[in-house]
């Protein structure tokens, strides 16, 4: 099938404009082509609300069940529900209907092997995707495959809480937005699960694949406000946001101020170094200093890695590490298979507060009052040598080149990193001081701006 965009083919997922470049032909003609790279006597198949979602469900099962493989259909789910599914049953792979916090015109799939294994670029997409453009996916298959439908939703819930003492939280209120996502059933679950957890309101709280108020990704800064207002009008112990397929998970203090991921993901290095003493935490290269300064305290072992949840799951396991983090709200456990998951998090973070005798910002203070960090800045660029042009510029810096280029100093440091989805530079800035990162941030922006091109 020669007509199908190879752009959609990402390093993590595959992903494209719905319906012109990916549509039930396109994803039948992918999941033929998983089959044959993967042979899995059994998939798990699940969609979240994407408009497009149930329609590619069906393209999956017929492409699986025409390749010869049995189905098991858990229907609606979250994405680390899917993953749960695919570890629990048992499966020999699985394929997730989903674009993420991508806008309403996007649709897409996230494949995994047995174990839940994630399939990336490097260990089978790009392989899928020529196996798709060559049309040799058409050479297997008997047609005999069976289709049952699972609820795993009970099954999951009971893992999650198992994994914390609720008995213990405190009666913490919440303001929460879902996103018009599939964190909506998950916190009507919460609600009769953990009655000890009030959720003061929850925003946007019903399934819409539309996304009426725009792209479901709470990493935005533009997606924030209204989670912000609600927290000072309704004064809860803190905010909670997830993006569409409730995998990323975001945090606001009590006074609605947005919680940088990084400074959760020091919070829970350190909570997860007391359950763990002595483990191994995966930390991206994009913001890590407050990160590392945790994971010393608590007496782990920090292991960098290159960003992405394919990336950092292969690598979970490689290391056996304890707990994972990416600044962009994606949170990996041992206690969940190593994969990631949207609810850990939240419980953890209630946890940590059930245990303080302080209030959210409080607990925060400390290193908000310590390490500086910028939002991720984005910039469009033409120059494909821009990394190497940049690095040219901080000849007397250390340098890393793990994932894009790592610049460090004793007082600040910089990551750049080229999009894998988008054609775009990714910088995050960090240093000892507000007015030492406002001079950076102008400083490297200049820079970009002279190299763009």
């Amino acid at each position: 099938m020669n007509n199908i965009d190879p752009a959609i083919f990402k390093a993590y997922d595959i992903r494209g404009k719905y319906p012109s470049q990916i549509n039930a032909e396109v994803v039948y003609a992918i999941a033929r082509a998983y089959a044959e790279f993967i042979k899995p006597k059994n998939v798990v198949v699940g969609t979240d609300m994407r408009l497009c979602g149930e329609e590619f469900k069906q393209a999956l099962i017929k492409a699986l069940t025409d390749a010869g493989a049995d189905v098991i259909d858990v229907g609606l789910v979250s994405t680390d529900q899917f993953y749960f599914a695919a570890y629990h049953l048992g499966a020999g792979g699985g394929i997730m209907a989903t674009a993420s916090h991508n806008p309403k015109e996007y649709g897409g799939l996230k494949l995994v092997r047995e174990k839940a294994m994630p399939i990336s670029g490097d260990s089978g997409i790009y392989k899928i995707r020529d196996l798709v453009l060559s049309s040799k996916y058409q050479v297997s298959g008997t047609g005999q495959g069976k289709v049952k439908k699972t609820n795993i939703l009970d099954a999951y819930y009971e893992h999650v809480l198992s994994k914390f003492d609720v008995s213990k939280f405190k009666d913490l209120k919440v303001v929460a937005n879902t996103n018009f996502g599939m964190a909506t059933p998950a916190v009507e679950e919460l609600k009769k699960r953990v009655p000890s957890i009030n959720f003061l309101e929850v925003i946007n709280g019903r399934l819409d694949g539309s996304f009426p108020k725009g792209r479901p990704d709470p990493l935005r800064p533009e997606t924030r406000e209204e989670t912000s207002q609600t927290i000072k009008k309704l004064k809860p112990d803190l905010g909670v946001a997830w993006d569409g397929d409730a995998d990323r998970c975001f945090f606001f203090d009590e006074k609605g101020e947005f919680v940088t991921p990084a400074y959760i993901n020091a919070l829970l290095s350190e909570y997860y170094l007391q359950k763990f003493p002595g483990g191994k935490i995966l930390r991206d290269t994009r913001v890590y200093r407050v990160i590392d300064d945790a994971i010393n305290r608590g007496g782990g072992i920090s292991v960098p890695a290159v960003a992405g949840h394919s990336f950092i799951k292969e690598r979970m396991i490689k290391e056996d590490a304890v707990f994972g983090t990416e600044t962009s709200g994606h949170y990996y456990f041992k206690e969940n298979f190593y994969l990631d998951n949207g609810l850990l998090p939240f419980l953890a973070v209630l946890d940590i507060l059930s245990a303080a005798d302080k209030t959210f910002s409080e607990l925060l203070a400390p290193l908000r009052e310590k390490f500086f960090i910028s939002e991720e800045i984005n910039f469009k660029f033409e120059n494909q040598n821009i990394l190497e042009d940049i690095k040219k510029h901080y000849l007397q810096a250390e340098i890393g080149e793990l994932d894009g280029l790592d610049v460090k100093f004793d007082d600040w440091r910089a990551s750049f990193r080229k999009s894998n989805t988008e054609n775009y530079l990714r910088v995050n800035l960090e240093a000892n001081s507000k007015e030492l990162l406002e001079i950076k941030i102008k400083e490297v922006t200049s820079l970009i701006s002279g190299l763009s091109s």
